[in-house]
C-alpha cells in the first residue's frame, strides 16, 4: 500500500461514518415526508389565518409561506407570479445601489435583489413588514426602512436601479405622480426604474386600475424618455382566476435598456 493511500485512509473511513450518521441524525425519506407534512399543515393554516379568516387582509405577501406551497404545497402553485423577481434581478449589475419600494417582508430583496447588487435601501410603510423583514429577511448588503413613499425622502440621493413591484395600484393617481417624480429625480444618468402591476379590475384595495399596459405606460412616459413595457398572462394558484401582468422598464437613457431583450409571453395553464 502506498503512503498516498495510507494517508487517504482515514478520509475514506469517515466518509461512510458521515454518511451513516447524518441519516440517524436526520432521517430518511419516511422522516422527510414527516417534516413535510408537519410543514404543509403548518403553512396551510398560517394562510388560513393570514387570508380567509382575518377581517383585515395582510398589506404584503409573506413569501416563505408561498415559496413552500410552491415547492410542497397540496395544490399547485404556478410559478408566473414569481417573475417580476426574476425580471427584476436580471437587470441588476454587481455594482449596482438600488432602491426597492414596498419591499414587504424583505424576501425579493434578499433573495433576488441582494445577492445581485453592491447595496439595497428597502423601504416600505407598513411596520409588521418590516420587522417581518428585518427578522428573516436581513442580508449583508440590505437595509430596511419603514418610510412612507410619498412623504418621506429615500434614503439615498441617487440610485442606479429603483424597483417599484406590485404597488402603484395602491397609490392615487395623484401620489403616484409624487412618487415617480421623485424615482425620476432620485435615478442616475444611466439608471433604470423596473416595476409591475396587476391590469384590469383586480384587487379591493387598488386606489388606480390600468386596463392595459399602454395605459400603464402613458403614466410612465410623463416621466421617462424610454419606457418599455410587456406581460404576462397566467391563473392564479390552482384557480380559475387569470391575471393580466404588466412589467416595465424605464430610462431616460436607453443605453442600459438594450442590454437585455423581451419578448412577449403569455401562458394559462
Amino acid at each position: 500500500m502506498t503512503a498516498d493511500r495510507l494517508n487517504d485512509m482515514p478520509k475514506r473511513l469517515l466518509r461512510p461514518l458521515k454518511r451513516w450518521t447524518g441519516r440517524l441524525l436526520w432521517g430518511g425519506r419516511i422522516r422527510e415526508e414527516l417534516f413535510i407534512w408537519f410543514l404543509r399543515r403548518h403553512y396551510e393554516s398560517l394562510f388560513k389565518r393570514l387570508w380567509q379568516l382575518n377581517k383585515t387582509r395582510p398589506h404584503f405577501t409573506y413569501h416563505r409561506l408561498a415559496w413552500f406551497l410552491f415547492g410542497f404545497g397540496a395544490k399547485q402553485m404556478h410559478p408566473y407570479q414569481l417573475f417580476r423577481a426574476f425580471y427584476t434581478a436580471e437587470v441588476l449589475r454587481p455594482t449596482d445601489i438600488v432602491l426597492d419600494l414596498g419591499c414587504g417582508d424583505g424576501f425579493f430583496t434578499k433573495h433576488f435583489l441582494g445577492s445581485q447588487c453592491a447595496q439595497i435601501d428597502a423601504i416600505d410603510i407598513d411596520a409588521a413588514a418590516i420587522r417581518n423583514a428585518k427578522r428573516e429577511n436581513q442580508g449583508r448588503n440590505v437595509a430596511y426602512y419603514l418610510a412612507d413613499a410619498v412623504k418621506d425622502p429615500f434614503p439615498r440621493s441617487t440610485y442606479d436601479v429603483i424597483v417599484w413591484n406590485s404597488a402603484i395600484g395602491h397609490f392615487s393617481a395623484s401620489d403616484s405622480k409624487i412618487v415617480l417624480e421623485k424615482i425620476r429625480t432620485a435615478l442616475s444618468p444611466q439608471g433604470i426604474f423596473v416595476g409591475s402591476e396587476s391590469l384590469g379590475r383586480e384587487g379591493h384595495d387598488h386606489l388606480q386600475l390600468f386596463e392595459s399596459a399602454p395605459d400603464l405606460a402613458a403614466v410612465l412616459n410623463g416621466q421617462f424618455a424610454n419606457v418599455w413595457t410587456k406581460t404576462l398572462q397566467y391563473c392564479v394558484f390552482n384557480t380559475k382566476f387569470v391575471r393580466n401582468e404588466a412589467y416595465w422598464r424605464c430610462a431616460n437613457s436607453s443605453a442600459r435598456l438594450t442590454e437585455s431583450n423581451w419578448s412577449q409571453l403569455n401562458s394559462c395553464s
